[in-house]
């Protein structure tokens, strides 16, 4: 809001100078229309031979006063100087408020920038929290072995409801984009996965995964938990 403000104050400025701007500049075209007189040359001051061929009086005509020449001379140099001055700083707000333009287009790009990464992201502190849930549910099924469970309706029983709750767990986790990755075979990447020990094996390629203790998790394609792995060491 401060900052939408604050550039429209900018903006507003900005016009203001190039009104008073176009003001002087129409003003200095006007005077140099009406003295009907030959420009100054910039290098030398004098008039240049050109004009002055075309402006010269028809003969018979009343001369001019030398002194009167000067004087509108002086004007006009005096006039080209302030035209020159104008336009300089007619250049120097124009890129000003080019500059005030790209930056606001800058910020209204990151605020909306930063308002979808908010809308993708609102659930990661939550989804984290609930990684240790799925840990937890995952071992349980891993302790139980198929042997026990032939011979124990009850724990059969309850292994199909673990797994039950597991499953649909993971489906929540989908539905929001929360992927379950467990990468072995696949090349180490310090981003998605944190090695915890590396041992060497010449049947498998130096640097790839061979064993992951615990699995990580993306959202959204950003690592909210790496996977800790074992990865191949070079021999």
């Amino acid at each position: 809001g401060s900052g939408i403000i604050a550039e429209y104050g900018e903006f507003q400025t900005f016009q203001h100078y190039f009104k008073q701007i176009n003001l002087s500049m129409q003003s200095v075209a006007r005077v140099l229309l009406r003295s009907r007189l030959p420009l100054c040359s910039s290098s030398s001051g004098r008039l240049l031979s050109s004009e002055a061929n075309a402006d010269a009086p028809e003969e018979g005509a009343a001369p001019i006063d030398p002194a009167v020449l000067k004087e509108k001379d002086a004007e006009i140099a005096a006039l080209q100087e302030k035209l020159a001055s104008e336009r300089k700083l007619l250049t120097e707000m124009k890129d000003r408020y080019l500059r005030a333009l790209a930056d606001g287009e800058n910020v209204r790009n990151r605020a909306k920038r930063e308002l979808e990464d908010s809308k993708v992201y609102s659930i990661q502190s939550f989804a984290k929290d609930l990684l240790p849930v799925s840990d937890v549910l995952e071992k349980a099924l891993e302790s139980v072995k198929e042997e026990d469970r032939q011979g124990n309706a009850t724990l059969s029983n309850l292994h199909e409801g673990v797994t039950l709750t597991y499953n649909q767990l993971h489906q929540v986790f989908k539905r929001h984009n929360l992927i379950k990755i467990e990468p072995i075979d696949e090349e180490f990447d310090p981003v998605y996965h944190e090695a915890m020990f590396q041992v060497p094996d010449p049947e498998k390629t130096p640097g790839t995964i061979f064993s992951v203790i615990q699995s990580g998790y993306i959202l959204q394609s950003r690592s909210i938990r790496p996977a800790k792995v074992g990865v191949v060491k070079e021999t």
